[in-house]
Order: C-alpha cells, then sequence, then structure tokens
C-alpha cells in the first residue's frame, strides 16, 4: 500500500531494490538446500558407519557360528590326491570289466565240462575258485593296462615320430621327444611286459588248477581244446577281414582266397583293430593293424590305390599293443557263451 502512496521517484527505487532482494531469497534456498543435503549425507554416512563402530566397540557380541561342515580327516583328503583318484577309477573300471571275463570263464568251464564231465564235486569247487580269481586279477590287470598311461607303452615311433608329430612339426609346433623311460621309471621294453591278457590269464589258471586236481594228462588235452578253439576263432577274423575288404574293393574268388591265405599264414592281433577300431581320413578307410604289405601284392594298381600303402595307420597307430589288447578283449568277450551260471560247478 506504501509503494502506491509514494511518488513515481520511490516507486522507482522500490522497483530497481527488488533484484537484490531476488537474489538475496535465492542464495538463502540455496544455502538451505546445501545445508540439507549436507545433512543427509552426515546420516547416509552415520547409517553406513553405525554398525562397524557399534560392532568394534561391543566387546560382549556373540561369536561367529561354527562352520557346520565336519573336518576331513586326513585319510579321505590322502584319498583325493590325484593318486589315488586315478586308482579309484582302475577300481571302478575294473569291476565293470568283472562281468566280461565271466562270461570268459564260464565258455572255459562248458568246454572243460564236455571233455571231463566225470570231475569230482572237490575238483569243481577247486577249478572255479581258481577262475574267479583270475578273473579279478585279469580284470584288475586290463583296467590299469587301459587306465594307466605311464604304465602302457606308446608305439615305438612316439607322438614325435608319428603322424601328428608330422603334422606338429608341418605347422611348427614343437612336439617333444618321447622319453627313453616312463613315469614310472620303466622302459619301453619293460612297460610292455605290464601288458597281461586277461583272457588267457583265466584259461591258464583253469588249465593249472585242472592239472593240480586231476592231471597232467587232462590238462593238456584241455589246453590243446583252448588251441583249436583259438585258431577257429582267428580264422574267423580274418574271414571277416578280407569280407570288408571286398567290399571295399571288389575283390575277386581268386583274390579272396590269396588274402585270406596271406594274412592267415602270420597271425597278428591287430587284426582285430582292423575290424574293430576302422576309421576314415580325407576319404579313405584306414584299418589298423592290417598287414598291408601281404595284401597289396594281390591287388590291382587301381585297388591298391584306393586302399593305399598303409602308411598313414602306421603313424596313428603304430605297434599300438594296448589297442590290440583292447580289441582283442573284447573280441573274445563277446565270443563267449552268454549263458547262465552253471548249477554243476557249485554243487
Amino acid at each position: 500500500m506504501r509503494i502506491l502512496s509514494r511518488g513515481s521517484g520511490d516507486r522507482r527505487d522500490d522497483v530497481a531494490s527488488w533484484p537484490v532482494v531476488s537474489l538475496c531469497c535465492l542464495g538463502l534456498i540455496a544455502a538451505i538446500a546445501v545445508g540439507s543435503g549436507r545433512a543427509e549425507g552426515q546420516v547416509a554416512i552415520e547409517v553406513d558407519v553405525a554398525p562397524a563402530e557399534a560392532a568394534a566397540a561391543d566387546t560382549t557380541a556373540p561369536a561367529a557360528p561354527e562352520d557346520p561342515t565336519p573336518a576331513v580327516p586326513a585319510a579321505e583328503e590322502a584319498a583325493l590326491t590325484p593318486e589315488a583318484a586315478a586308482r579309484q577309477q582302475i577300481e571302478q573300471m575294473a569291476a565293470q570289466y568283472e562281468p566280461m571275463l565271466t562270461r570268459v570263464l564260464q565258455d572255459d568251464l562248458e568246454l572243460l565240462r564236455t571233455l571231463h564231465g566225470d570231475l569230482s564235486v572237490e575238483a569243481r569247487r577247486a577249478i572255479v575258485a581258481a577262475g574267479e580269481e583270475a578273473v579279478k586279477k585279469g580284470a584288475l590287470a586290463f583296467s590299469e593296462a587301459m587306465n594307466t598311461p605311464h604304465v602302457v607303452p606308446a608305439p615305438p615311433q612316439g607322438v614325435a615320430g608319428g603322424f601328428f608329430g608330422a603334422v606338429g612339426r608341418a605347422f611348427g609346433v614343437p612336439i617333444p621327444e618321447e622319453p627313453a623311460r616312463r613315469a614310472d621309471g620303466a622302459t619301453k621294453a619293460e612297460a610292455r611286459k605290464k601288458l597281461i591278457d586277461p583272457c588267457r590269464l583265466v584259461s591258464d589258471a583253469v588249465a593249472a588248477s585242472l592239472v593240480e586236481q586231476v592231471g597232467e594228462e587232462q590238462g593238456a588235452d584241455f589246453r590243446d581244446q583252448l588251441s583249436r578253439r583259438e585258431k577257429r576263432s582267428r580264422a574267423a577274423t580274418v574271414r571277416r577281414l578280407v569280407g570288408i575288404l571286398d567290399d571295399e574293393l571288389f575283390l575277386s574268388a581268386k583274390q579272396r582266397e590269396a588274402i585270406e591265405a596271406a594274412i592267415g599264414e602270420k597271425w597278428n592281433e591287430g587284426l582285430a583293430m582292423a575290424l574293430d577300431q576302422q576309421m576314415e581320413i580325407n576319404g579313405r578307410k584306414i584299418y589298423p593293424g592290417l598287414p598291408y604289405e601281404r595284401v597289396l601284392p594281390h591287388l590291382t594298381p587301381a585297388q591298391q590305390s584306393k586302399l593305399g600303402d598303409g602308411k598313414q595307420s602306421r603313424e596313428i597307430f603304430g605297434s599300438n599293443r594296448q589297442g590290440r589288447l583292447q580289441s582283442k578283449f573284447f573280441r573274445r568277450a563277446n565270443l563267449a557263451q552268454q549263458a547262465e551260471r552253471d548249477p554243476w560247478w557249485f554243487e
């Protein structure tokens, strides 16, 4: 009201002072805002820090709860070592091989019964006990051969001299030479002796127990029948392999007969690998264990070109005795009779 009652000059003075008043008001508002912001920040800091300070100041705070997980005994800690874990895996695989090897035992017992069906109860029980013990030993030995690289020998060429070594050197990848001794200190020749044929171990145990219980003559008769059975099995393997080659190369009857005779003349346990572990590289089949030098002379040039000279097979597999042992074991177990347990042996 006073502004309206004053003269024009007074009104101009009041109007000129309004910006000053406005600036003062804005400054006051800003100060209040800043102050409130600081207060909020202090509260936030106090909220964050207060629990830690309270915990540090409170010496009567309860102790942290104990870990409910029980302490691992020293024996269990030792079982977690790589060596113990590897051994555990070997034993687990051996348990899986035992049923397969048991079929081999049953097959041998059935053959023995056809030859000597007049065995006494005591002799039968002793022979079965020897065979079952050999099954456990054979399954464990086979599992060790399949799962222990430092015991199973590598091919004589080794990785450095084989196919993968050649590929690695072609691309500039350094390939370490194979050591003269394995990790267990054995040479390659010594390590090869550790490869035990589990099927032969079982048959030898049954034959030895038969000799002990009955006599040498009966044992020799049983061994002769085992040898005859093995010859028939080898002949069937050769015939199957020639049939596979015939499917690929379209052999004539004369070629089939000549190749079958050439392969069968010198038996090679790797022939089972040629049946079970075939592979294909760049459109060409590779037959590990196949004696190419006995097959190629009976082929035409076109057939030889299609089959190849076997160099890749030798570079990749070498003299892979581990693979041969594996193929022989599964071949023998698959050929064994899958009959039920004969109660005659357990009377």
